[in-house]
């Protein structure tokens, strides 16, 4: 188990790179490329499961393999799971079958390219159907209220931010053989979804959720993992509509709010194994953090960043990017927002910022990466 645990921490973090440097070199992989798009790291992979396996593997994970042997342990005592990872390795390889089947592929030939241990590589792919490891903030404006006459769609992702990992941010651009482009703002060792945009404008993030009203078991090991479902869905629904029939149609593993959009408007999906509940907004604007609000799931409302962005939602006026990105910042989580972004479903645009070990991803100015043409298949 402590050579799982070196290699994990060769996976994930690598030593600051000096100054002018690119953490990911530009370069290609069979029908796959790693370019940066106003600084930001785009890896476009397309192809087979084993084709974007092998392109993941080269392209992402290979140039993830820094030299840091050990500290891998202290990132882990740092979240508080010095003691529980080693359990969620060797669980999470039991696991695997759970993943859709194409996603296996991609992943067996991710590790085997990059030479990492696959039962890493779930248990990274695994974490928030295992424990609960972010926050997370989430405000749609719905064309009534935008000033660009499209959706806008605002969001923060709170993960530790230990050992830089912040700072290996980038985009990869999903195309599989007969399904939808997805672009995926990720690290290097998640072939899933944590926050992403499809070629038709559907959005999905999600937000992690600990209790819920309706007495549903938080776990249930026979369902699709969540970053793989929200990868599925986008990689097959255009609609907000075809996401929630398609989430009632497969098990779920835990509690989550999946904060959708499309390039007509959004809405939150709060999501139990039992039930899934949908949520609108209200003055065209959605708000969502880390608890169930509906009737059905509820525990509690109380919550220390909710009420601000409420209250974008009770003003008046248009709102645009960077009124959505300033209201991201009143909820920042100092370091631990470690990624904040402002997705443009109706023009296929995304705005990004990710910050540092020291440094909000909201106190930096965002980067635009037109994702249209990127969509588009050769």
């Amino acid at each position: 188990m402590r050579r799982l645990a070196v290699c994990l921490g060769l996976v994930l973090f690598a030593l600051p790179a000096a100054a002018g440097d690119k953490r990911y070199p530009e370069a290609k992989s069979g029908g796959g490329e790693l370019k940066y798009v106003n600084g930001i790291p785009v890896a476009v992979l397309a192809g087979s499961p084993e084709e974007i396996g092998k392109q993941f593997g080269e392209l992402v994970l290979k140039p993830a393999k820094g030299p840091l042997v050990g500290r891998v342990d202290s990132y882990m005592a740092k979240v508080g799971w010095g003691d529980q990872f080693p359990g969620m390795v060797k669980f999470a390889g039991r696991l695997f079958t759970m993943f859709p089947e194409p996603n296996q592929k991609e992943m067996l030939t991710a590790a085997k390219t990059a030479d990492v241990d696959v039962r890493l590589l779930s248990a990274l792919n695994l974490i928030p159907d295992l424990a609960k490891l972010g926050g997370c903030s989430t405000l749609i404006v719905e064309p009534a209220r935008s000033s660009t006459a499209g959706p806008l769609f605002g969001r923060n992702l709170d993960w530790p931010p230990h050992e830089n990992l912040p700072e290996f941010t980038l985009v990869v651009v999903y195309k599989p053989t007969g399904k939808h482009a997805v672009a995926a703002v990720t690290f290097p060792v998640i072939l899933g979804v944590l926050s992403g945009m499809n070629d038709a404008g559907l959005c999905l993030t999600i937000n992690e959720i600990t209790a819920s009203k309706d007495g549903s078991k938080k776990q249930d090991p026979f369902g699709v993992p969540v970053m793989y479902l929200y990868r599925k869905i986008l990689e097959e629904c255009t609609t907000l509509d075809e996401a929630e029939k398609m989430l009632k149609a497969h098990k779920r593993t835990t509690y989550f709010c999946l904060t959708a959009c499309d390039a007509k408007g959004g809405c939150v999906f709060e999501v139990t194994p039992d039930n899934v509940v949908r949520r609108s907004g209200e003055n065209a604007v959605c708000c969502c953090t880390n608890h169930f609000r509906t009737d059905e799931l509820s525990v509690t409302k109380k919550c220390s960043r909710y009420p601000k962005l409420e209250a974008v939602q009770k003003a008046d006026g248009k709102l645009g990017v960077g009124e959505v990105y300033k209201a991201l910042d009143t909820v920042k989580q100092g370091p631990a927002t470690v990624q904040a972004m402002v997705f443009e479903p109706a023009t296929r645009s995304l705005h990004l910022s990710y910050g540092s070990d020291s440094k909000s991803a909201t106190e930096k100015p965002l980067s635009k990466v037109e994702l249209s043409d990127i969509f588009r298949r050769k």
